[in-house]
């Protein structure tokens, strides 16, 4: 007879020594990034901020992988997120966001395999995403999904990136991701 683990719970992640995220129900090391991976998920981050601050566009740049929970047997983090004001509002000083962003950016590793970034890509439009941007810097593109749209956009350093609805007003060229 085989026994199956107990499954992990979000204070088992809380209390979890390394960087992971909770995915169903099983904590997931994440590994380091590289130079390429950090580099441009900082300029992206930055210009975002910049963008917001400067614009006073109500609402946050979050960086360094927060933690957002989809249900109790998921937490997971993106690169780069922006959280509108009123999400702001309902975010604990401590602890792990209890909804998802409002625009969560994917910044792709050497490692990661498709399948799993679009499986989280699906992840966080069904936990009330209104955007996403898979930013890879291997072959510098930006494909962007917007909840509710039939398909994503894929864009060339030579497109111009928008935050649409999500983030008005914020536009750049997709090559400034990858200066």
């Amino acid at each position: 007879m085989t026994t199956k683990a107990a499954l992990a719970t979000i204070a088992d992640l809380e209390q979890h020594p390394g960087r992971a995220e909770l995915i169903h129900g099983e904590l997931i090391e994440m590994s380091p990034t590289g130079f390429a991976h950090a580099r441009v998920t900082l300029i992206i981050g930055s210009l975002l901020r910049t963008f917001v601050k400067g614009h006073a566009v109500p609402g946050e740049v979050l960086v360094g992988d927060p933690g957002f929970i989809w249900d109790e047997q998921n937490v997971r983090a993106p690169d780069v997120a922006y959280l509108d004001a009123e999400q702001v509002s309902r975010a604990p000083e401590r602890g792990f966001m209890p909804f998802s962003p409002a625009l969560a950016i994917e910044v792709v590793s050497p490692g990661d395999r498709w399948t799993e970034v679009r499986a989280k890509v699906r992840g966080w439009l069904a936990h009330g995403t209104r955007m996403v941007w898979i930013v890879d810097p291997c072959d510098h593109t930006v494909e962007v999904v917007v909840l509710g749209t039939a398909s994503p956009r894929e864009l060339t350093v030579a497109d111009t990136i928008d935050g649409g609805a999500v983030v008005p007003g914020f536009s750049v060229q997709v090559s400034e991701f990858f200066a």
